[in-house]
């Protein structure tokens, strides 16, 4: 009893909350099909505007970059897990129709869905022997 008594007193310590938070990545899930991959990230509470997406030679970067600085209410905090600023993830997905990228916001949740190249296949083809 007497170190669970102790263990709250130092979770409640004042100086547990000045601990400074290492903001955590996003989760992020990734799905192959014959025609395409399919990422989607899970981005609750973050308005569509502060996600940024970009595809650049085989990289698939999304960032988010929320305002640090938000208007504060009226209090302060006794704890603070949720993160402001500036996030980002970074994928190799390689064999990708740039053209034809698209992207989605629903729900918290961001989905983007990368066409893959279509393959022709070789032809046949005789080659003459000089």
């Amino acid at each position: 009893f007497d170190e669970f008594s102790s263990l709250k007193d130092r979770l409640l310590d004042e100086d547990f909350f000045l601990v400074p938070f290492v903001p955590r990545s996003f989760r992020t899930d990734i799905r192959e099909t014959e025609d395409a991959y399919i990422v989607e990230a899970e981005l609750p509470g973050v308005p569509k505007e502060a996600i940024h997406v970009t595809y650049d030679e085989g990289i698939l970067s999304i960032v988010v970059e929320e305002d640090k600085d938000i208007t504060e209410e009226k209090g302060e905090y006794i704890r603070r897990e949720r993160y402001r600023g500036r996030n980002e993830r970074h994928f190799a997905l390689e064999n990708v129709d740039e053209e034809k990228i698209t992207a989605s916001f629903e729900n918290g949740v961001l989905r983007i869905t990368l066409p893959k190249l279509k393959r022709t296949p070789p032809k046949n083809r005789e080659i003459v022997i000089e």
